[in-house]
């Protein structure tokens, strides 16, 4: 990866990648200008401007396949357009504010950060087994109690639901999921 990068979402200045680590500390933690989630970690930052973005948003091909909507290739999509009232990610079920990939035939759209959600990982939530990604009709949550959209993390023996937002039991964005492998 490039050390800077001129972004149009940030033309006035170059981008530097910076990895402040994962930790909890303050500074450590940001929200994306590009997709408005949470991230910690490895970030494309203007210190001047306070300007941050993803790594995977800053370098975001202009399409992108997900293992789990494989119908159709996800087009890079800028800005949110005016697709209706409130536009909310098919995967982790929260709403898409900015940069996102969509599936112009389906309508299904997707944060950059959520297409590299693992399909199997282990949670401190439910560390006796491993949960997938799996999709199916809405059921509770472990953590938050509220119910899992079409996707969620399960434990088929335990029959246990986790939003991908909640898998870790924290406040991590779903790019620091752990991938089980």
């Amino acid at each position: 990866m490039p050390k800077t990068i001129l972004h149009d979402a940030h033309k006035e200045h170059l981008l530097v990648l910076v990895d402040l680590g994962r930790t909890t500390g303050k500074g450590h933690r940001f929200t994306c200008d590009g997709c408005r989630c949470p991230g910690a970690g490895p970030r494309y930052r203007c210190s001047g401007c306070d300007f941050d973005l993803h790594e995977l948003c800053a370098t975001a091909p202009g399409t992108a396949s997900f293992s789990f909507h494989g119908q159709h290739p996800l087009a890079f999509e800028p800005e949110v357009a005016d697709y209706g009232p409130c536009r909310r990610c098919d995967i982790c079920d929260t709403a898409i504010r900015g940069i996102h990939y969509r599936c112009r035939p389906c309508g299904f759209d997707v944060h950059p950060v959520c297409t590299q959600l693992p399909g199997t990982t282990v949670s401190p939530l439910h560390p006796e087994h491993l949960v997938m990604l799996t999709a199916g009709a809405p059921k509770g949550c472990k953590r938050c109690g509220a119910d899992c959209g079409v996707w969620r993390y399960g434990c088929g023996l335990c029959e246990l639901n986790l939003h991908p937002r909640c898998l870790l039991g924290t406040d991590q964005t779903p790019l620091n999921i752990p991938n089980s492998n």
